[in-house]
């Protein structure tokens, strides 16, 4: 990968990818969403925070429920993830939702201003989490809800660890460091995990439950073509790999598949962890 490569956001990279997919991925992923939402029960009036909305289609879920006197505040470290968030809340005619670049490491909100918290497959991916959730502790209102989703692990998730596989085995890992330490996609795929850094940041009724569904590719180039394009840490590494390499790794790739193969389709399982904590009195 070339210097230039290594100081591009690989998820500023891939905003307008994952905007033009923006219906394929909420649907593939609506029953976490749905979890989310129904688990901190949003009511009229009351001001909704999403961090790591990415397009912002979970949150648009809430904004119909707190009602013209509340608000939805979609939040995304990439100012185009946070445009096509603005885009899609204008499209559906979302008058009480506001879009901002923030860093769920460092909420720029004050302290106990918030009345519910969700993000879905986002934070696994913050560097600090205990210190995103310290952020999140801090701008909840006292009562305040907080629920997030994140990746389960990978022998229940190939719909994403199948490709890691495959570029494992030619040597190759998207991003840096260690996929199953905090701030890697599988870092908070435990429950202990979750528990420990919840309680330390001073949450109560922390509980964890499965989401398991699939999602759905129309063929070997279809699952390829869409991981390339949405995730950007994959595809940064693809990019920078010679034609040669991607076509072995492809060629791999499409080895691992047949398992789950039926009527020339393809379902890959996913089992995300929904994650639920609330301020105490």
């Amino acid at each position: 990968m070339s210097e230039q490569q290594n100081t591009i956001d690989p998820w500023e990279d891939v905003a307008s990818s994952w905007e033009r997919n923006r219906d394929r991925v909420f649907e593939a992923f609506r029953p976490a969403s749905e979890w989310l939402v129904a688990t901190v029960d949003p009511q009229p009036g009351e001001t909704v925070l999403e961090l790591a909305a990415g397009p912002g289609e979970t949150g648009f879920m809430a904004a119909p429920r707190v009602g013209p006197t509340g608000r939805l505040i979609s939040t995304d470290l990439s100012p185009s993830m946070v445009d096509a968030a603005r885009r899609g809340a204008e499209a559906k005619g979302l008058g009480n939702v506001e879009c901002r670049v923030m860093d769920a490491q460092q909420i720029d909100l004050a302290d106990g201003s918030i009345d519910a918290v969700i993000s879905r497959l986002g934070l696994m991916l913050v560097p600090d989490p205990a210190r995103s959730f310290r952020e999140v502790k801090r701008v909840l209102r006292p009562e305040g809800r907080f629920a997030y989703a994140v990746i389960g692990t990978p022998d229940r998730n190939q719909w994403m660890s199948l490709l890691m596989g495959a570029l494992s085995q030619h040597g190759r890992q998207p991003g840096s460091g260690n996929p199953f330490a905090l701030g890697g996609p599988f870092g908070l795929s435990s429950s202990d995990t979750n528990k420990e850094l919840l309680t330390a940041a001073g949450f109560a009724d922390v509980h964890t439950e499965e989401l398991v569904g699939a999602m759905h590719f129309d063929s070997a180039d279809d699952y390829w073509n869409l991981q390339t394009e949405i995730a950007g840490p994959v595809r940064q590494l693809v990019a920078s790999m010679p034609p040669d390499e991607k076509k072995a790794v492809r060629t791999t790739l499409e080895g691992m598949l047949p398992p789950f193969e039926s009527g020339g389709h393809y379902d890959l399982p996913s089992q995300l962890m929904g994650v639920s904590a609330v301020i105490p009195a």
